[in-house]
């Protein structure tokens, strides 16, 4: 997501025209800055957006809640890609509301989404009817990173069904097992999934995920991980299909001769896993979900 300091000086002149300054500045860094300055000023996007063509508010909202999107995905059509988006997406372009890169790809400028989430910092509450009565809506996991790049990317995985709320943080009303498994699976990395190495003699703190390579280290996170009953995270190696590696999340429930007994979350059942097809561990801090029979 680009600001409006990526714009041509004249499009950064002809917007600040349409949002209402009259003598916009000459030199194109004053005039970017004073654009910046409008878009993020309490009202600005707001007041822009009631007075749009039908179907640019709701382009914009939906940008600005889903993340960047195609002009075919937005209006239902192709646009071979260069200059003057297509209406009525070309009255957001135009007063640098939305900006298009040179794949095509549309998305809300920074300065724009800023000043629209100061006034849609509602969570959970939302304007009801004609008779002005409000509606609650539930939220089962808020998602906050730490840039707001993490969340735009986040904002496109379509299976986490996130909701921006303010620049870095958005809801969903899916639970937050299935948001992050949407996350992990589009490649996004999650705080849980930060570790440090495991050490035999010295324990990371409660809590802390651990990375073990090697069978001797696996073997210790794994008589732990039964013992404090924490999940485990395996890069597996079955013994068909070429010794092809897959990702598994399980429940120990036992560990002895070298073979590890638990509830794999990605086969939905009880498995045996063997160490020497393991290839990575990670002990978890979550703690296990399902015990034995």
């Amino acid at each position: 997501m680009a600001g409006v300091d990526k714009l041509r000086s004249d499009d950064v002149r002809q917007a600040l025209r349409l949002l209402g300054i009259d003598d916009p500045p000459a030199n194109r860094a004053v005039a970017a800055r004073r654009l910046a300055e409008l878009l993020q000023a309490y009202g600005t996007v707001r007041t822009a957006l009631d007075r749009a063509p039908e179907g640019a508010r709701t382009a914009f909202v939906r940008l600005a809640q889903d993340g960047p999107a195609d002009v075919e995905t937005l209006l239902g059509r192709g646009w071979w890609g260069h200059g003057t988006l297509p209406p009525p997406l070309d009255w957001l372009q135009v007063r640098a509301l939305v900006a298009v890169s040179d794949e095509g790809v549309v998305h809300v400028t920074e300065e724009a989404r800023s000043g629209w989430l100061d006034l849609t910092l509602d969570l959970a509450v939302d304007t009801g009817g004609e008779d002005g009565s409000l509606q609650v809506q539930a939220i089962r996991c808020v998602v906050v990173a730490n840039v707001i790049a993490t969340l735009d990317r986040a904002l496109t995985v379509g299976p986490a069904g996130l909701r921006a709320i303010a620049p870095t943080v958005a809801v969903s009303q899916r639970s937050d097992r299935a948001v992050s498994a949407a996350l992990r699976a589009a490649g996004i990395p999650l705080a849980d999934d930060l570790a440090v190495t495991a050490v035999r003699e010295e324990p990371a703190l409660p809590g802390t995920a651990e990375d073990a390579v090697g069978p001797r280290a696996i073997r210790g996170l794994l008589d732990r991980a039964v013992a404090e009953s924490r999940q485990v995270r395996l890069e597996y190696f079955a013994s068909s299909r070429g010794g092809a590696a897959t990702d598994r999340v399980v429940d120990p429930w036992s560990f002895r001769d070298d073979l590890l007994r638990g509830y794999c979350h990605l086969r939905a059942g009880e498995r045996t896993f063997a160490v020497d097809r393991i290839g990575r561990l990670r002990l978890l801090p979550g703690q296990i979900e399902h015990n034995p029979d």
